[in-house]
């Protein structure tokens, strides 16, 4: 009897210390709204500073066990052009029941005996501004997030897209649902996301009047990112795409095998330093395999105070830019966009970067084509008075280049001849048109000194450094270069006086009249 009394008397205990920390949890969790909020609106002002809503919280009903919170987003009335995401009276709603720790049922539920401040269910509630969504998912939430929030502040989550099948007049599309998980580390300063959808068909008529369809199938998100000391997200990043094919009438016309990119991006110091790898394992035209390809980007010494200062700037006038963007003609659009990049260019050239390319490859059946650069930039800004001309200003700005083209011809004519059977050449005669645009191909860029023939490949090197040039082993200064080629808007070769001085056995012959009309599309 004295062993049960004293069982009881345990479970009394735990059962009463149970419902006064869930008490006290439910108390904190409705202190600490407030400051939750100001940071989720700080954040939204940071990723979309032009989006023009807000964030607020209400109708907070505080339970012994669990609580029940009402999250709203409103237009702030910082924009009222007829564009906006929201507008005055509109709201898109969350509704949250929270189970308040150390041990929230719903994680019990799950045999999670982990201590946690709270677990929170999410859906979307049916306001008027997503009823159209809730039509197409029958009433439903388009998804619903179970989170588990640590007393630290980090975050997991999981979300769940239901699938969706909906159609209107000729058009539909039908998705799978998808699959997410988040963990969320305090401030947002880390995060891991792994995501992932089997499949989204789109269709309907396109410009022609033709059925037009789009499916995506395996498409998988992968992420662990941190906040860097300039308030960058580094770490790894990977994008994977099973299959992409767009199809028209029910013929297969482009389809992708095989797409990835992975990213990977670091701090060394000030600085910065990754890369971006992009493969496909196989590129289809009506059927035909034309190959893989593959382009591996990598970044070094890219200072980090000054990409920053460029993301800032660059963003800001790209969302001034877009406000215009229905009163400016596509040209002037194209070329405003093009003044900003070389605007705050110099911003990024601050810690002297490399780029490499090792490498941009194309393959087919019969070869593979490769093209390699490595790319010494330097601050212009160290180089004290300005520049005076454009062989100057590329002296400034470039320390070194190496770049190397190789092209077999074998593969050159497959893909020629492939592309001229899709436009219905017959096997033979696309064979013989491919290996005479592959000659002439070959010999206009030996006449113009661009490449060289040499075992069946179509090669070219170019190498710059101090002044000086190699472009498929002559030698030149790059005023010399500047006068051969045209290039960088130059005419005619300086003279000798100005010119630096070269071995007169390693500089290349200048021509009387150099083909620069040509060259230049003229």
């Amino acid at each position: 009897m004295k062993k049960s009394l004293v069982a009881v008397s345990v479970i009394v205990v735990l059962g009463a210390a149970w419902t006064g920390a869930s008490w006290y949890t439910g108390k904190l969790i409705e202190q600490r709204m407030g400051e939750m909020v100001d940071t989720a609106n700080s954040q939204l002002k940071s990723v979309l500073p032009k989006a023009g809503v807000k964030l607020s919280y209400e109708n907070y009903q505080r339970g012994m066990f669990s609580s029940q919170i009402r999250y709203v987003l409103r237009a702030d009335g910082s924009i009222t052009t007829d564009d906006a995401l929201l507008k005055p009276g509109e709201e898109v709603a969350f509704i949250e029941t929270v189970d308040h720790g150390p041990f929230p049922l719903a994680q019990l539920k799950k045999f999670n005996l982990v201590p946690s401040m709270a677990s929170v269910h999410t859906e979307l509630e049916n306001t008027p501004k997503v009823k159209a969504l809730f039509e197409i998912t029958k009433g439903k939430s388009l998804f619903s997030a179970d989170s588990r929030i640590a007393y630290s502040g980090a975050i997991a989550t999981s979300i769940d897209v239901i699938p969706v099948e909906y159609q209107k007049d000729k058009s539909s599309l039908k998705f799978s649902g998808a699959k997410i998980d988040a963990d969320i580390g305090k401030d947002m300063q880390t995060a891991v996301l792994d995501a992932s959808s089997d499949s989204i068909v789109i269709s309907g008529p396109n410009e022609s009047g033709q059925n037009e369809q789009m499916t995506m199938q395996g498409l998988t998100l992968k992420s662990n990112t941190h906040q860097g000391q300039y308030s960058l997200s580094l770490g790894d990043q990977a994008l994977g795409l099973k299959q992409l094919t767009v199809a028209v009438d029910g013929k297969d016309a482009v389809t992708m095998e095989g797409f990835n990119l992975a990213s990977q991006f670091g701090e060394k110091g000030n600085s910065l330093a990754g890369q971006l790898d992009y493969t496909m394992t196989a590129l289809k035209i009506q059927g035909t395999d034309f190959g893989a390809g593959r382009l591996l980007l990598k970044v070094d010494n890219l200072d980090g105070k000054g990409l920053k200062e460029f993301a800032d700037r660059y963003n800001q006038q790209a969302m001034k830019l877009l406000q215009q963007a229905e009163t400016l003609s596509p040209e002037a659009y194209q070329q405003q966009t093009a003044e900003m990049l070389v605007q705050n260019l110099p911003l990024l050239l601050k810690g002297n970067p490399t780029i490499s390319i090792a490498p941009l490859s194309w393959k087919n059946s019969k070869g593979e084509s490769t093209f390699t650069l490595n790319l010494d930039l330097l601050d212009p800004a160290q180089a004290g008075a300005a520049a005076e001309s454009p062989d100057q200003q590329l002296a400034r700005s470039v320390k070194k280049i190496d770049a190397q083209l190789a092209i077999p011809v074998a593969m050159a004519q497959e893909t020629m001849a492939q592309a001229a059977q899709l436009q219905g050449t017959s096997a033979a005669e696309a064979q013989q048109a491919a290996e005479q645009q592959v000659k002439s191909l070959a010999a206009m860029g030996e006449m113009f000194k661009l490449t060289k023939l040499q075992n069946n490949v179509i090669g070219s090197s170019f190498k710059y450094a101090d002044n000086q040039i190699e472009l498929n082993g002559e030698k030149m200064s790059l005023q010399q270069f500047v006068g051969l080629f045209g290039m960088l808007g130059g005419g005619s070769a300086p003279d000798e006086e100005s010119a630096p001085a070269t071995d007169p056995q390693d500089a290349a012959p200048v021509p009387e009249a150099a083909p620069e009309p040509m060259i230049q599309g003229q």
